[in-house]
């Protein structure tokens, strides 16, 4: 599995829930980011059930 860097899109579990988010670490302090501007950034805490279960690398869409 890749190692989790800075400002990398994962696949992460947050209180028994997938998401997929763009990992930010700034400060000692981790974040989720969304990519849609409307949502604001998740700030995880020791207290939440926090997990990387993987790294996105590739991208595959269909464009029109």
């Amino acid at each position: 599995s890749l190692e989790t860097v800075n400002n990398d899109i994962v696949i992460a579990v947050l209180n028994g829930e997938f998401t997929v988010k763009r990992f930010v670490k700034k400060m000692g302090e981790i974040f989720l980011v969304p990519s849609n501007p409307s949502y604001k950034p998740i700030k995880i805490s020791p207290e939440q059930g926090f997990e990387i279960w993987g790294v996105v690398s590739y991208v595959i869409h269909k464009t029109r």
